[in-house]
């Protein structure tokens, strides 16, 4: 093998690598919380990789082997677009997992620069393909299928909200009913009957020493009758 075939073999790996950034950088500044619900739905790897092969198998099935061998070159297209289609949600769906990965290596810059999660988790996912033989035919399968059945996953969650606020809307809480006067001033009579106020009643009742003195006013004496000489 000569060096041209080294870099030939080189440069087509890493345009590969860069066509991946490339999808899961657009994926995050476009759809960005699609993308932190796809990262969510990673939390399950096991659920997202089942329902990524319930979409993906058929579609190969029937857009590769079923309809792409028909002698009709418009079924063939259609087959094809089918059959590519769930592979393309895959690709932008994992751009959950690679944010899942640059969380856990997190950076100073990450709160002002977003996107850079993505870019380190899509760099280090990117060297996990090239392992021979398992990063081919293992990982990168893989990343496909759940990248495809996050995606999928994550428009379900992005319902539940819009439902919950229609449901809330349709039966909303009663306002609380003012309280009457009849029954405020029931609560104030009773809680002057209480023991608690009759003691404070009590104890703000002035004693006799403490009350000033003042002088008895006498009542005016009737005037004297005359005396007779």
């Amino acid at each position: 093998m000569t060096i041209a075939n080294v870099l030939q073999v080189l440069l087509l790996i890493l345009g590969v690598m860069l066509v991946f950034q490339a999808y899961w950088l657009a994926a995050t500044a476009l759809f960005p919380k699609t993308i932190n619900n796809a990262r969510d739905r990673y939390k399950k790897p096991v659920t997202t990789t089942l329902v990524g092969l319930a979409i993906v198998v058929p579609a190969f099935l029937v857009g590769f082997v079923f309809l792409g061998n028909l002698s009709n070159p418009l079924i063939k297209a259609v087959g094809l677009l089918i059959g590519i289609v769930p592979l393309l949600f895959g690709a932008i769906g994992s751009a959950g997992l690679c944010q899942l990965i640059g969380h856990g290596l997190p950076s100073p810059t990450d709160q002002s620069q977003n996107w850079k999660r993505v870019w380190r988790g899509g760099w280090v996912l990117n060297f996990c393909y090239l392992l021979p033989f398992a990063g081919w035919f293992v990982i990168l399968p893989w990343g496909l299928i759940s990248g495809c059945g996050a995606l999928v996953l994550s428009f379900g969650k992005n319902k539940q909200p819009a439902s919950r606020n229609r449901n809330r809307g349709a039966n909303p809480r009663p306002a609380n009913k003012p309280t009457t006067p009849q029954r405020s001033t029931v609560k104030q009579a009773q809680k002057d009957d209480s023991p608690r106020a009759i003691r404070q009643q009590r104890t703000q009742i002035p004693s006799p020493d403490a009350a000033p003195k003042t002088k008895r006013q006498r009542p005016p004496r009737s005037p004297r009758p005359p005396k007779e000489n």
